[in-house]
């Protein structure tokens, strides 16, 4: 407000106000291109969200392929198991069948032998003993026909169950075939959104850098804009630039409201020392480098709120403290009459006005000893 008026007042330059408007045009351009690119951002962002939601998806239906591929495999493994199982058993019921058989042949064999012997069945003492013998003979042999057509029933047994188990193994194997070439084809898919995110991701980024170029040109601008209405503001009133014999000027336009010395604290109510002067100002009103010097902090100080430091030659350094906008950085170069700053309440304030320090050899000094007059 107070930077508007005065310049009303005291007038403008047609070539800085023409300056000035340029600046406020590309101001505003960046400001329009960066409305665009985050527009355009959030499109990007939107889509990006909703492949993602396609990928997480598929994820899930990747899960559960994997664990029908999984039941598939154990599948396969039972079967191989099961098979295995009754091969055991089969083979240990012919081996066994085996045994018998060939005690049985043994058995045949001393039968026959004993009823080829000359005599065998008439030595006899009697007939039961000669039908006793001859009806051990007639046992082994059905014996021997039962046990043949039994191996031959478990042989029979073992073949369907080794067809059955190889069923088995061949049918879990098609089913495994089949989950996993279902997954080759989500992995394709998989991959199609993977590449189409990847490039949204790109987008993304190169539109990030897009609305960060054009916010960085916003600031700029403004800076540029506070710089000119700055040095207008300067020239436009003679006592700004006038300095004293140590080489200061006013860093603020306005009037000192409190003194160097002790006071009653503003929001204390206590007597303490008050080691700098106060300068009354609106909010955002230009601060300047009240001397030539290099910046050796520019950032927030409690009670001091958003302060600059500034080291001119002596050594001496001045403060600025409560601003509402820092514009120099540390170890930046000013020259006496820079911007650095806009007037402002932070820290411990009571409104909106400058707290000025200087020092020299570390001890704070009345600062209107070394400002104009």
């Amino acid at each position: 407000v107070l930077v508007a008026s005065t310049i009303a007042v005291t007038g403008v330059a047609a070539g800085e106000e023409e300056s000035i408007r340029e600046a406020r045009d590309k101001r505003e351009d960046a400001a329009e291109r960066v409305a665009e690119a985050a527009e355009e951002l959030e499109l990007i962002e939107a889509e990006d969200s909703e492949v993602a939601g396609a990928l997480m998806a598929l994820d899930t239906v990747v899960i559960l392929q994997e664990a029908r591929i999984a039941e598939a495999r154990q599948a396969i493994e039972a079967a191989e198991a099961e098979a295995t199982l009754r091969w055991v058993e089969t083979d240990r019921v012919a081996t066994e069948i085996e045994d018998l058989r060939q005690r049985l042949r043994e058995l045949a064999v001393d039968v026959y032998v004993s009823s080829m012997r000359p005599g065998t069945f008439l030595d006899s003492k009697d007939m039961t003993t000669a039908v006793r013998k001859s009806a051990i003979l007639d046992a082994v042999i059905g014996d021997h026909g039962d046990l043949v057509a039994r191996l031959r029933t478990l042989e029979s047994d073992r073949e369907d169950i080794a067809r059955s188990a190889e069923q088995a193994i061949g049918d879990a194997e098609l089913r495994q075939r089949e989950v996993e070439s279902s997954l080759v084809i989500l992995e394709g898919r998989i991959a199609s959104r993977e590449a189409v995110r990847n490039e949204l991701q790109e987008r993304i980024q190169a539109q990030e850098a897009e609305v960060a170029r054009w916010e960085r040109e916003q600031y700029l601008m403004a800076i540029l804009i506070d710089n000119l209405i700055a040095e207008e503001l300067r020239r436009s009133a003679p006592d700004l630039t006038k300095e004293s014999g140590q080489g200061f000027i006013m860093p603020i336009e306005g009037k000192i409201s409190s003194g160097f010395g002790i006071r009653t604290h503003p929001i204390l109510g206590t007597q303490r020392m008050h080691n700098g002067v106060d300068f009354s100002c609106v909010r955002d009103q230009p601060i300047w480098a009240a001397k030539l010097g290099t910046v050796i902090f520019a950032g927030w100080r409690d009670g001091y709120g958003n302060i600059v430091l500034v080291e001119h030659e002596g050594p001496v350094i001045t403060l600025y403290a409560h601003m509402n906008e820092l514009l120099v950085s540390k170890d930046m170069e000013v020259a006496t009459g820079d911007l650095i700053g806009k007037c402002g309440s932070s820290g411990r304030s009571t409104g909106p006005h400058l707290h000025f320090e200087v020092r020299s050899g570390g001890e704070p000094k009345d600062p209107q000893i070394v400002l104009p007059g």
